[in-house]
């Protein structure tokens, strides 16, 4: 029985002999690949939370002031797993909010938008709301999209309407419609006064 016992021992030994996972010569493992590596799957509420606030921390080199792409995408990778995963967490709020920093990061307007809409969906009666709402309007204007803008300018207007950015809203409503020509007329315009 000892020398089965030390058999294997060995065999184990041996097996595992070198078999340490090593960085290649040359190529150090950096927190970014550690990072974009690491498996969301089977991550709690709160290890998702977390891990986004560790994401965020290094999403910006400090040297070149560089925005990562891989950790953002990562970034969004995650808030999506959460809201898939968490419909009742605390966290779900935040993490909307971090996924659609991440898509906006990544010219990702409509998912950005689309996990807008989800916090404004989940939140309406919070007054903090407004400010994914103003979000929201402002990322349908960046598409371009003037019904849409239009939509949500007005039901912020509606909603809130001592908000302090109800009057931008409603100049803005005065001159979504114009092009790129008359905005530019109407604004040399005005500053000629």
């Amino acid at each position: 029985m000892k020398t089965k016992l030390i058999a294997t021992l060995l065999v184990f030994a041996l097996v595992n002999c070198g078999t340490e996972k090593t960085e290649v010569e040359g190529t150090p493992e950096t927190t970014e690949s550690t990072m974009t590596s690491k498996n969301i799957d089977l991550m709690s509420d709160m290890e998702l939370f977390l891990f986004s606030e560790e994401l965020e921390k290094n999403l910006i080199d400090e040297e070149s002031l560089e925005v990562s792409r891989g950790l953002s995408v990562k970034l969004l990778e995650t808030a999506q797993k959460h809201i898939e995963k968490f419909p009742k967490s605390e966290y779900r709020r935040e993490l909307i909010r971090k996924g659609s920093r991440a898509a906006q990061g990544l010219g990702q307007d409509f998912e950005a938008v689309r996990l807008i809409e989800i916090a404004i969906s989940e939140n309406k009666n919070d007054p903090t709301i407004i400010e994914e709402m103003n979000l929201r309007a402002f990322l349908f204007d960046k598409m371009d999209n003037k019904k849409k803008a239009q939509e949500a300018y007005e039901e912020i207007i509606a909603k809130y309407p001592d908000h302090e950015s109800v009057k931008m809203h409603k100049e803005r409503l005065k001159t979504l419609h114009m092009t790129e020509d008359e905005l530019i007329k109407l604004f040399e315009e005005r500053n000629a006064k």
